[in-house]
């Protein structure tokens, strides 16, 4: 499956992409649960190896063994994803406003910081606030439109977008009257 490897990069957003990539490589795999963090232990590198050498250092091979998936997750996010950076994800999350960023930008952003507010797990709770996210020259555009997905309501407000920067384009192509 060739999952990415993990170098203690100290971005929680990486840290839980690469958890989850594991995640999805176990379930193609369909890899057993009692072989998960072994198989789990040959993709971190460098810094994050030695982490978990220290983490396990007192512990007995079975003990080491005996480690589950999930305090293995545990464990991990600890390390690399500290409920600090959770909490200052999700306050970006919750406080996020399109000022000069691109729809494709703030669409990114919007992404990966919901992935730290499970508040926001479903479909009208994240259209609701994508809504409130977006700049005032496309909030009343994409307000009015019928969107049942989020992925439909950042389309519809990549088409303001556009809209918006061809207006201003024409405008720029008008000769000025002397």
């Amino acid at each position: 499956m060739k999952p990415m490897t993990f170098d203690e990069i100290q971005d929680p957003i990486i840290a839980m992409r690469w958890l989850s990539n594991v995640e999805g490589c176990f379930f193609t795999c369909s890899c057993p649960t009692d072989q998960k963090v072994r198989c789990a232990l040959n993709m971190p590198r460098s810094r994050s190896k030695d982490w978990w050498r220290l983490m396990t250092r007192l512990y007995t091979d079975d003990h080491r063994a005996a480690v589950t998936c999930d305090q293995f997750k545990e464990m991990f996010r600890t390390r690399y994803i500290p409920q600090v950076e959770r909490q200052w994800l999700a306050y970006e999350f919750l406080y996020l406003r399109q000022v000069m960023e691109s729809v494709a930008k703030i669409r990114r952003v919007f992404t990966e910081r919901t992935m730290f507010c499970p508040k926001f797990v479903s479909e009208q709770a994240q259209i609701k606030h994508y809504l409130s996210v977006c700049k005032t020259d496309i909030r009343p555009f994409v307000a009015t439109q019928r969107c049942d997905t989020v992925l439909e309501l950042q389309e519809a407000s990549r088409w303001r977008e556009i809209e918006i920067e061809l207006q201003l384009w024409e405008q720029r192509q008008v000769p000025t009257q002397l």
